[in-house]
């Protein structure tokens, strides 16, 4: 299983892990650190199951270069630093559309596009009476992350009309891939989107 993990600088932490080329899961929580020791709570979306669980996690880190995590349920996870996180982002790298396949905690994977604008404005077309809008913003902290905000609109959207979802987004330039995950106000459910740049 591949798992990867953004924890940033507010200690907000969200991940996302894949078996196999799909998205099996997310995590979600907040993470805190005393020298090279590192702990933190949060939930666990487990897709195949269909289920949400609390979690907690524990852990060392070397900073820039190395993380080992023990989760609640028996899950480890060795994790290598990315410097990809410190390019600052930048919306006109995101500016274009993105080819790839969303899921939920009630839905299978399926295809979405997605349109990004150069004010950072997201645009999801209407699939099967389902779209949405919103927008993508560089954080302040100057790293390779942004704020997601989705606002779906359509009577077959799985998380429901009008429902907004919140979280952050991922680009990696070379691979011209992006990951985003954001969970409604409830913390119940979400969206996880994985896409490459066409």
């Amino acid at each position: 299983t591949d798992v990867f993990v953004a924890v940033l600088e507010d200690g907000q932490s969200w991940g996302i892990y894949a078996s196999g080329g799909y998205i099996v899961g997310a995590l979600t929580g907040t993470t805190s650190f005393r020298g090279d020791q590192l702990s933190g709570s949060g939930r666990d979306f487990n897709l195949p199951a269909r289920s949400v669980s609390d979690a907690s996690y524990a852990g060392t880190f070397s900073a820039r270069n190395q993380i080992d995590v023990s989760l609640s349920n028996g899950s480890t996870f060795t994790g290598r630093y990315d410097d990809s996180y410190d390019q600052p982002a930048s919306l006109a790298t995101l500016v274009g559309f993105f080819s790839g396949e969303g899921v939920t905690g009630t839905t299978f994977p399926q295809a979405y596009g997605v349109s990004i604008g150069v004010d950072g404005l997201i645009t999801l077309p209407s699939t099967q009476g389902c779209g949405g809008a919103g927008w993508v913003l560089p954080r302040a902290s100057g790293k390779n992350v942004y704020d997601v905000t989705i606002t779906f609109q359509g009577s077959t959207c799985a998380l429901g009309h009008g429902t907004t979802v919140r979280g952050i987004a991922v680009y990696d330039t070379a691979q011209r891939s992006l990951w985003a995950l954001a969970l409604n106000s409830a913390k119940s459910d979400g969206f996880v989107y994985v896409a490459r740049k066409d």
